[in-house]
């Protein structure tokens, strides 16, 4: 499966779109010379720990550009939730795994209660550990909660 417009456009409104690198503990554009909290980040959430491009302080880019580094990005994310998830998955499903991947790179990790319970055949389990990924440095994080809370709307929804 590939990621479908409702999870392309849910990644989407939880990114947001910018072209110049910026560091994501802040959303601040980063210029050259200043310190980075979180990870430097560029067009739709990309970060180098995504693949290329690397990021680098002063990044700057096209919406072109950034349209086609999602795409690269989702490919890749889509091959590892493929890859990773044992049991059947509608398209609605599938789409939210992939944003949560996007946002997380979770999935692969070995304690992901998530995948655990999913592929133990538990749905019910897994979509109340969603809510589990809502932290970001040991704090709940209100972004992650309403992100968290989409895909769980979103996991739920009939294809």
């Amino acid at each position: 499966m590939k990621i479908g417009s409702a999870g392309l456009a849910l990644i989407k409104s939880f990114e947001g779109l910018f072209l110049k690198a910026y560091d994501d503990f802040n959303d601040h554009i980063v210029q050259p010379g200043q310190h980075v909290r979180g990870t430097l980040t560029i067009g739709w959430g990309h970060t180098t720990a995504a693949g290329p491009p690397k990021v680098y302080v002063g990044q700057e880019i096209t919406a072109d550009e950034a349209e086609a580094i999602l795409e690269a990005d989702l490919v890749s994310v889509s091959l590892e939730v493929s890859h990773l998830v044992k049991v059947p998955l509608n398209q609605n499903q599938f789409d939210a795994l992939d944003s949560f991947q996007y946002n997380t790179g979770w999935l692969g990790h070995p304690n992901c209660s998530l995948l655990h319970a999913l592929n133990s055949g538990n749905y019910a389990l897994a979509e109340s550990d969603f809510m589990l990924y809502d932290r970001g440095n040991g704090q709940v994080l209100q972004g992650l909660v309403r992100r968290r809370k989409a895909e769980l709307e979103l996991f739920h929804k009939p294809a």
